[in-house]
This record gives C-alpha cells, structure tokens and sequence, in this order.
C-alpha cells in the first residue's frame, strides 16, 4: 500500500514537471526616454536564459515602444536592451512562472547619453540607418557635412540614392517619390520639397519603399516622410542657426517651444536662399526638315532654391485624448539665371551655310506665396493601441507664377531673338483623414481608415516674341491658353497585423477612387476621367534565435500624372528648348518587392537589402527637334522598366574615437523602350558607394571625412556618366557647448562632373556640367535653456552642379 501510494505521489509530480515545462507564456514591457518620457521605437531587445550568454529570443518594440516575447516557458531570464545613444539596460532575473499568465515588467525607462547638443555631437551617435517592418528611418544625428544643407543632403549617403546636377533626387532610378513632412504633404513636391526644409530642424527622415495599406499609392518608389525636430521638456527652449557658403548660399532658422504639463507651443522660421553655381557646356545638333542645325553653349549658370516662412502649432493633451493645431505660411520657389555664348551654324539640303555668333541670357522663376494649416486629434481608449485619430489639412497657393525668359543678343549686345512667357495660377489642396484601430488578443492589430483628398489649380499661360524687325515684343494669341484641373480622391483601407512566435506579418489592401477633370481653351484638349483601383500590400518579419531578423515585403503603387505632365500647349524654357504636355498619358502601375536582412553584433551592425520593381508605362521625358536649333521637350508613356538589385548598409565602431559607416547599392536597370525614339531596349548596371568616417579629435571636436561614388546610368535615350568627389568637415563646441560652429569643404579635389548624352537619328546632344569650386561652408549653431538639439542630419551637402535639364 505505501508502496503504491509513492508511486502514485511520483506520477503526479512528473505530470507536474511535464505541464510546467510545456506551460508558455509571454514577457511584455514599454520602452522609454528616462528624460523626456516619451515611447522608444528603435532598440533592440534581448531574452538570455539566466546566466547564459546565448540569447532565446530577439525583437524590437512598435512606434509606441511597446514590445512581447512569445513563447517563454517557465523559468529565469535577463532581459538586455541596446540602442545606440543610450546606456545598456540591464533586468536580471526575471522569473516566469508556471501558471501560464502574461508578465508585464511595465515601463523600461533608457538613459540617454546624449544629453543636450554636446554630447550627441562627440560622445556617441545613434544607427543611421534603422530598418523597421514597413520602413526605413534615416537618423539625423551627428553627420557634419550636411550642416546648413536640407533634406537632399542627408538622403544622399542613403543606398541607391543619387542626386543631379539640379539637386535631382532619384532613387533606384526613379524621381517618382511623394514629400511628406511630419506625415502631411509638402507645400513643394519632390525634389523642391526637400531641399525646402532646412537640415537644422529634421530630427530623422522615414523612407517608406513599399508602403503599407494605410499610405497614399501617389509615388512609385514610395514615400519620404520629414520629422522635424520638437522639444518636450518644460519651460521655453530653443535654436538658431546660421549659414553661408562661398557660392553665395546663406541662411537662418529658428525654433523656439514652451512646454508646460498638459500642452506645447512652438514657433519657427526659415530664410533659404540655396544657391548652385557652376560651368555649363552643351554641344547640340538637330535635324528638321532637311536643316542641321549644330549650336555651342557655353557659360556659367546659376540656380537659387529659396523659402522664407514662419511656422506655430499647439498641441494640448488631455488624459485620452491630445488636440494640435499647426499653421505655417511663406514664400518660396526656384530661380535660374544662364549667360552663355552661343555659335550656330546651319545646312540647308543645298549645302547653304549660315553662322552667327550670340549671347544668350536665360532666366526663370517659379514661386508661390502659399498658406497652409491642420488640426487633428487622437483619442486613446482603454489602451494605446486602441485609439481613434483624424485630421483635416488645407493649403492655398496664390500669386503662383512661372516666368520664362530667353534672349540672343549679338556682338553689339543688340537683340536678336527673344521671348517671355507667363504661367500664372492658384492652387488648392485638401485632405481630411479618420483612422481607427482596434488590438485583439495579445499582439494583434486591426486597423481601418478613410480619406478624401482633393487639388485644384486654375490659371493661364501668355507669351510674348521679338519682333527684330519692328524692335518689340508682340503677344503670340495662337498660344495663349487658360486652363482648370482639379483631382478628387475617396480612398478605404484596412490592415491586418499579428505575430506568431517569431514571425511578425501585416497584410491590407487600399481602394481609391479617382476623379480628374481637365478643361482648355483648346477644346481638344478637354478631359475627363475616372478610375477605381486596388492596392493591396503584405509585409512579414521573422526574429532569428541569434538576434537577427529578416523583413520582407510587397507593394502595389502608382504615379498620377501631375498637371505639367498634360498642359496642351508649348512653352519655352529657353530659347532653344520648348516643352508641351501630353492630356493622355496614362498613370504608371508599379510592383515593388524587397527582403531585408539584419544583424547586430556588438557595436556593430549589418544589413542587406535585395530588391525588384517593375513598372508599367513608365512617364518619362522625351526630347525631339522642334524648329532649327530649337528641341521639343514632352512627356510620354515610354514602355516598361526594371530595377533589380542589392543595398548593403555597415556601421562600424571602430576604435572609441572612429566611427564609420559603408552604404552601397548595385543594381540593374533596364528600359523597355515602346515608343521608339533613341532606340529599342537599354540597360545599364548602376552602383552608388558611399563611406562616410567621423573622428573625434577632442573632446569638443570632431572631423569627418567623406566619399561618394556615383556609377553610370541610362535613360530612355541616353546615358549619365559616372562621378566621384570626396568631403572633409570640422565641427567645434563653443560656450559650454550651446555654439557649434561647422567649416566644410565640399568636393575638395575638384572631381565631380555630370556629363549627359543623348542620341538619335535627329538628335544629338552633350550636356556637360562642372561645379564652381571650392564649395566652402560655415554653419554657426545656437541652443538656449539646454534644447534637446539632435544635432544636424547624415549626408552630405550636393551645392555642387547648376543646369541638367537642357
């Protein structure tokens, strides 16, 4: 009998043992600022068995800083948190227990070392490159060459980014991107948006490749979102900043905020004026209706990106629930001014020759005084993940304007040719967002949202030519035009998010419904358009044992095309270059596919990046003879493209003075030429190197050396060729570290170029752009009442090249 009763007692305590090992539950917490108190998005965080130095088990917390451990049986764990720029976190001897329930440690409270402006700037930096499930942050954190540059300069170092001789932003081979800022549309589109928003305010900037359900489609190679820097910590604080440059640019802009415990005010301005210099040489031979034309220009070229604005916002916050209202207004554009000497030499089918030499002065402007403003509300119900947010943006454009002027003069600085031409408008836009989510069980997430958005322009275009016989301009009424465009768009999407053990997956689907109206006064050209259209998108993310994790992803987008794109009338650039638009072309469709793979080992880490997009009638710009010596310039449906390849991203801590970082990109681009102008299929194998190595020469100086590689490229008719210059800054810590002052030294040995050629049957031309040089700048940086300053962004300043697009 007690032989059996010890039996019985022995069986139960194995069926014990046995639940308690199968028993599983999970760890749960939130990540931190012990200073600001604000949630932690990037870090990484780390299960170890006790007293083993082989982590069970690796994940990151959500924008909210919330993370959860699956699967952890019973037992002791050490949890470890790393982020660069803070101290390591530390918990030992966490106990899970055999019951099964969920452990929440609550807030994880990180200590950041970069306290104030000095100690980001030379004590240590943040990643500079952040790879989240659904996007890429880019940190603005300690780079010194982009000081009192813009957006453009920090997204340079960034893979497969290049940047032209305008300031041209493309990425993987495409300009097709949409500019948010803070997560609203830019007043300025694509590259003019960035370069609109000064370095010294961009906390970090998220590149969003293969966007998720919940994004706008507008933007085949997705969406650049600008966050600009705000301050949390009460009382008044602030920072101003200053710059100039040996090419003329010169700036300044401020940021001042007031914090208190339930809402915040902010005020800032911006004066820009970014100037590009250089050298523009352009060999041009044409043939139309027997005549060949062959024409030389040479001389320099100036451009000059300008903005100056003020911005306030209020944000008030409640116990559910946060109420902002943010304004801004200002006057900004583009300016270019050419003095070139011009020679012309003409065939006709008898062999008649004719030669002139000329001057020919070019200028334009485009600029817009505009006001823009948003509110929004976020409301939390009985947990942060389960919240109801909305907003509502408005932005009116007026006293918009296009100015174009050419003029050929003679040796006698006496008139010859000329035109002026005005494209004046207003604009309106408008977008009102509702988005919900709803969490279920304990890492589940589903979300729903709607949007309208809306954008009119209404205006006229009027052109006056030289008459060198009666010595005057005339009005040419055959190409006036007045025109109105508006685009509405109703768009529903859902999304659906979990994880399982140690795959994260989120997958939705979007349904927009255009509405385009087109009117002229040139009948024909009268169109309008609806369409009904689904974008359905898939991410997943897998958490290797070893700390590793692999992101995948897949993206269905679409560029609408902008109303320059279709205006049905000719303009002039300059003149020897005239545009027109295109009222048919169609929207492109893109496929975007990528897989990204990451690890961290100590101080270090490393990414890999393989990608693939294919595009479906792909926009591009065309270039025809018009008249003799005189292109046309049109966009139009050309076919098909591919872009295929690999980004590789290293960050290295070297030694405890010497940081560096590697971004590279190969990747294949092909064309499939439809539209037969220039030739059939071209491809190009296209690389981009960027090494960037920061040293810190004491204890309140640092010195950064950079290089940039920019390979070959090809276009529908024709190549770029490949360039190289390398960067040398200095940045110093004055006033207890409030000052910085930043000295740099672009292009230092006078390297880079931007060759352009095109060919076809009739058409010949050589575009050859050389930078003023040196590109000297001095950046002067003021912080008061200890402003949490992230110092200025990663990249490097591209003053460099004046005059692509010829």
């Amino acid at each position: 009998m007690k032989r059996s009763i010890f039996l019985l007692i022995c069986l139960l305590c194995l069926i014990r043992i046995s639940y308690a090992q199968k028993a599983q539950t999970s760890l749960a917490g939130q990540i931190i600022d012990e200073v600001t108190k604000k949630p932690i998005g990037f870090a990484d965080v780390l299960i170890y068995p006790k007293n083993s130095d082989t982590p069970l088990a690796h994940t990151s917390p959500g924008e909210d800083g919330r993370f959860v451990v699956q699967k952890l049986q019973a037992g002791e764990y050490d949890l470890i948190i790393k982020l660069i720029g803070y101290d390591v976190y530390t918990q030992s001897g966490i106990k899970v227990g055999t019951d099964g329930k969920p452990l929440n440690i609550g807030a994880v409270e990180l200590a950041p070392l970069n306290i104030g402006l000095a100690e980001v700037e030379v004590i240590t930096q943040k990643k500079q490159v952040v790879y989240k499930l659904d996007k890429k942050v880019i940190e603005a954190s300690s780079d010194i060459l982009s000081s009192g540059g813009t957006a453009v300069d920090i997204l340079e170092n960034t893979p497969s980014v290049r940047v032209d001789a305008e300031g041209q932003v493309s990425f993987r081979g495409s300009t097709g991107f949409t500019v948010y800022i803070d997560g609203k549309p830019s007043v300025f589109g694509g590259s003019q948006g960035l370069e609109q928003v000064p370095a010294g305010q961009i906390e970090n900037i998220e590149i969003i490749t293969t966007p998720s359900a919940r994004q706008d489609t507008d933007g085949d190679v997705g969406i650049i979102n600008i966050i600009t820097k705000k301050h949390f910590q009460s009382g008044l604080s602030g920072m101003v900043n200053l710059t100039g440059s040996t090419v003329f640019s010169r700036g300044g802009n401020f940021l001042l905020n007031l914090q208190d415990s339930i809402s915040r005010w902010y005020l800032g301005g911006n004066w820009n004026d970014h100037l590009r210099k250089g050298d523009f040489n352009q060999e041009k031979t044409t043939l139309v209706n027997g005549i060949t034309t062959t024409s030389h220009s040479d001389g320099p070229r100036e451009s000059n990106n300008y903005d100056y604005s003020l911005k306030a916002g209020w944000e008030y916050t409640l116990t559910k629930t946060t109420l902002n209202v943010d304004l801004s207004g200002g006057y900004g554009g583009r300016s270019r001014d050419g003095d070139l000497d011009y020679t012309e030499r003409r065939v006709d089918v008898n062999g008649d020759i004719s030669e002139g030499n000329y001057n020919s002065r070019d200028e334009y402007d485009i600029h817009e005084t505009y006001l823009q403003g948003t509110t929004g509300f976020n409301h939390v119900f009985d947990r942060n993940e389960h919240n109801l947010s909305g907003s509502f943006y408005l932005k009116y454009g007026g006293d918009a304007l296009e100015y174009f002027q050419s003029d050929l003069f003679d040796g006698q600085n006496r008139r010859q040719q000329g035109h002026r031409a005005w494209e004046a408008e207003y604009r309106w836009t408008s977008r009102a967002n509702l988005d919900y989510v709803r969490p279920f069980h304990k890492s589940g997430k589903l979300e729903a949202g709607y949007q309208y958005y809306s954008y009119l322009e209404d205006g006229d275009y009027s052109m006056q030519f030289w008459n060198p016989d009666l010595k005057e301009f005339y009005w040419r009424d055959d190409i006036y035009n007045t025109y109105y465009f508006k685009r509405g768009l109703h768009s529903l999407y859902t999304i659906l998010g979990d994880s399982y053990k140690r795959l994260e997956y989120q997958v939705g689907v979007r349904a927009e419904h255009t509405h385009t109206v087109l009117r002229s006064s040139k009948d024909w050209a009268n169109r309008n358009k609806n369409r009904m259209e689904f974008f359905p998108s898939v991410h997943l993310g897998y958490n290797f044992p070893n700390g590793a994790q692999m992101l995948a992803s897949y993206s269905r987008r679409t560029t609408r095309p902008q109303l320059f794109y279709m205006e049905p009338y000719i303009t002039y650039r300059d003149y020897y270059t005239a545009e027109t638009g295109n009222p048919d072309i169609r929207p492109e469709y893109i496929n975007s596919f990528e897989v990204n793979f990451k690890k961290n080992i100590e101080e270090h880490s490393l990414s890999a990046t393989i990608f693939h997009r294919n595009r479906k009638d792909k926009i591009e710009r065309l270039r025809v003879p018009f008249e003799a010596g005189v292109t046309l310039d049109s966009m139009a449906n050309v076919g098909h493209d591919y872009s295929t390849g690999l980004e590789l991203n290293g960050q290295f801590q070297l030694t405890k003075h010497w940081n560096s970082s590697v971004n590279g990109s190969l990747y294949s681009y092909k064309v499939e030429n439809e539209f037969k102008i220039g030739g059939e299929n071209e491809k190009s194998t296209n690389y981009e190197i960027a090494l960037n190595n920061a040293f810190d020469a004491g204890r309140y100086t640092r010195i950064q050396v950079d290089g940039n590689f920019v390979g070959p490229s090809v276009t529908t008719q024709g190549r770029t060729d490949s360039f190289w210059y390398f960067s040398l800054g200095v940045r110093q810590q004055l006033v207890k570290r409030k000052l910085t002052g930043t000295l740099t030294f672009r292009d230092m040995f006078n390297t880079a170029r931007y060759v352009s050629d095109i060919e076809t049957p009739n058409l010949q031309s050589l575009t050859k752009i050389k930078p003023h040089y040196p590109l000297v700048s001095l950046v002067l940086s003021y912080t008061f009442n200890n402003y949490k300053d992230n110092s200025a962004p990663s990249g490097t300043d591209n003053d460099l090249f004046e005059g692509t697009h010829h």
